[in-house]
Parts: structure tokens; sequence; C-alpha cells
């Protein structure tokens, strides 16, 4: 069972590997989920302050341009809300964490679905607003979405009829018409590695002693796995490693049969002058690393949350969600007639060219080639065809 160093602080835009988490031989290590979608908890914070400034602006843009298509539309037309009404980074948050939990409910008692479909599904939709904000896209839109394109790039699709019959009020066209724009956000890295395995992996690392608790191991499991679905509203899978949040929930669930576990393996590398310290890090590290995990999942609860908050949230992101992604506002539908007004320009164009050229061949190597005309007198000309026989008469 292999332990990285923790993430520490990036200055660069793009996610990069922390330092001391150098990649090793795990799957996990060679993945873009390693690669790409590692943060510190600062790098966090301000790419989601950068996203809920740069939003408001855009969509305070746009709905100055609403009321603009509204007036050009004839419509009655509303003042855009004020700046108070714009949520914050902590309101976008909890609205995502709040449609994390609905995912796995929906995965669990509407589908079926398997764990590793929803932990793809959550995480689809935690990496999704760390390029977009909910003020440009719902929640409760994408999050069907991700539950979709989960269950396909997991080989357990659902047919999209299927899907929608058991979501109210969505058309098989709410969900194709998104997956392309949850694909793009997500850079088309599907490939996600949750802690449920790294879980089950330290469930037999535990035993590897003389005297291995079994019965101990067998009751915090149970526990273990409660405390890793907490986990999974929290950023915890983009700050650390799989196997780190996996030996947390253990911890949470017994910290005792941990600990024992963790002295008993270090004081046999001790005893042995192993060349490398277990797990890669000394034991006070890697405990520090482990509780640290644990304030994160504690802190996340058991995935309630205040539903008078969220309706409160729920309301002001209707006033000031962008009005340029809400099929039927004016803005929306000025924006779809000027895009197909400039693909039917496109069209005519790319005709014109391809009539320029053909002319230009015609001035060069002459017309097309004509099937000249039979001459009845001419002896050359192919014999014609022999007329069908009669059809013989019935007796």
């Amino acid at each position: 069972m292999t332990v990285s160093n923790g993430a520490s602080a990036s200055t660069s835009a793009a996610p990069t590997p922390p330092p001391g988490s150098t990649a090793g031989p795990s799957p996990y290590h060679e993945s873009s989920q390693f690669r790409h979608w590692r943060y510190s908890r600062a790098r966090l914070a301000a790419l989601r302050a950068e996203l809920n400034e740069k939003s408001k602006e855009v969509t305070a843009r746009n709905m100055d341009a609403e009321k603009e298509a509204q007036r050009s539309l004839g419509q009655s037309f509303t003042d855009p809300p004020p700046q108070t009404t714009y949520l914050s980074v902590d309101e976008e948050l909890l609205l995502v964490r709040f449609y994390c939990k609905q995912a796995s409910d929906i995965c669990r008692q509407g589908f079926g679905l398997s764990e590793q479909v929803e932990t793809t599904a959550i995480s689809y939709i935690k990496r999704f607003y760390l390029k977009n904000s909910v003020m440009e896209w719902h929640p409760k839109s994408i999050m069907p979405t991700c539950i979709f394109l989960a269950s396909k790039t997991c080989n357990l699709p659902v047919p999209v009829d299927k899907f929608v019959s058991k979501l109210k009020g969505f058309k098989p066209s709410d969900i194709l018409d998104l997956e392309f724009l949850v694909a793009q956000s997500l850079s088309f890295e599907f490939w996600v590695r949750g802690a449920d395995k790294a879980l089950r992996g330290w469930s037999l690392e535990l035993q590897d002693q003389a005297k291995p608790p079994v019965d101990a191991i067998q009751r915090a499991l149970p526990a273990a796995l409660d405390r890793l679905q907490w986990s999974r509203y929290t950023d915890a899978e983009f700050v650390y490693t799989p196997s780190q949040v996996a030996l947390a929930c253990f911890r949470i669930a017994n910290a005792e049969l941990v600990d024992n576990f963790l002295e008993f393996r270090y004081a046999a590398a001790t005893a042995t002058e192993a060349a490398e310290l277990p797990y890669g890090q000394g034991l006070d590290e890697l405990l520090a690393l482990t509780k640290e995990i644990e304030g994160v999942i504690r802190d996340a609860g058991k995935g309630e949350f205040d539903i008078k908050k969220i309706k409160e949230i729920d309301k002001r992101l209707k006033s000031c969600t962008n009005p340029e992604k809400i099929p039927g506002s004016a803005l929306y539908i000025k924006r779809k007639a000027e895009a197909e007004a400039k693909a039917v320009e496109a069209k005519a164009e790319k005709a014109a060219k391809v009539a320029a050229a053909r002319e230009a061949d015609e001035l060069t190597f002459g017309g097309a080639l004509a099937k000249p005309a039979v001459v009845a007198d001419d002896p050359f000309a192919p014999a014609p065809a022999p007329a069908p026989a009669p059809a013989p008469k019935a007796e």
C-alpha cells in the first residue's frame, strides 16, 4: 500500500502534482487524475474565487444584454438584479455539494448503479464546477448528465430513454445536449480513481502482522466505508491520494486499530534497518497527515444539509443565472437566431467558393465532358438493345 505525501501550494493556473508526490508505478500515479486534478487547498480557493468573480462579470454583462434583447423583441423588460443577489464562493460550493449528495441518492436508490459509477459521477460534478460556475450552469441540469456519462465511462451504460424515465421533467435531449459540454469541461479525462479500492486494500494490509485482529478489522470496515461516503462531498480527492483518504476513513472508524498497526510496521522496519521508510514517510508525518484528512471528512458531516438555506440560495440563483444559458430568454433567442444566421451565411459562402472553384476549373481545363448525341445514320454507333420478347399469352 503506497501512501504519497500530501499536496502543497501551487501558483500555476494549471494543476500540477504537488512536490513530494512524485509519480510511482501505481495506476493512480500514472493517471490524468494525478497529473491534472491535484491541487493545494490554497489553489482550490483561489481557483474558485477567480471563477466566481469572472462569472459575476459575465452574468452582469449578459443581464444588461438581456434587457436590450427584451426591448428589441418588444417584451416588457426587467432590471438586472443587484450585486448582492449573486452567489458567493461558499454558496456555490454548498449547492454543488448538495447536488453531489443528490447524485449519490439517485445512483443508489433510483438506478441501483455500482459504487464505481456513483464515485465517478460525483467526481465529474466536482470537476465540472472547477471550470464552470453554478451561475452559468445549474447543478440540477448538470448532475443527471454526469451520472449518465459516468455510467457509460464505467461500461455500465443506461439507455437514455430509460434513464430519463426515472427523472421527473427530463427529456433525452436535456441529457444529450449537455453531454459534450460536460466532457469538454472534464478535458475528456474520464478515468477516476476513488478511495474505495484503497480502503479494501487497507483492510488486507492491516492483517499483515503476527496476530492480526481480524474481528476488529471486519467490524471497522462498514464504519470506514460510511466515512468514505462522507468524504465524497469534500475536496479530499483534489488534495490527497486515494490511499491517504482511505487510511483516514479507517482511522475514524477505529483509531486504536490503525495506530497499533502503524507502530508495528514502523518498529519492524527499524528492527530490520530497512532502506526505505514504510509508506515513504515517517510515522509522525503520516499520522499528522491522516488526522488532517480526518478533520476534512468530519467537517463534512453525514451529507446533511440545511434545506432552508439551500432553497434560499436556489431562489436567488434563479434571478442571477446567466440569461445566455436559459432556453426561452430573450438573449438566448437572440443569440440562437444570430448563430443560425451565421451558419446560413457560412453555408452560402462555402457554396459560393465551391461554385467559383468549379468555374475556375472549367476555364483552365474546359467544361465537363458531355455525352455525345446519338446520330441516326452513324454506322459506328452501338446497336440498339433488342426489344424484350412478349410475354406468352395464357391459354
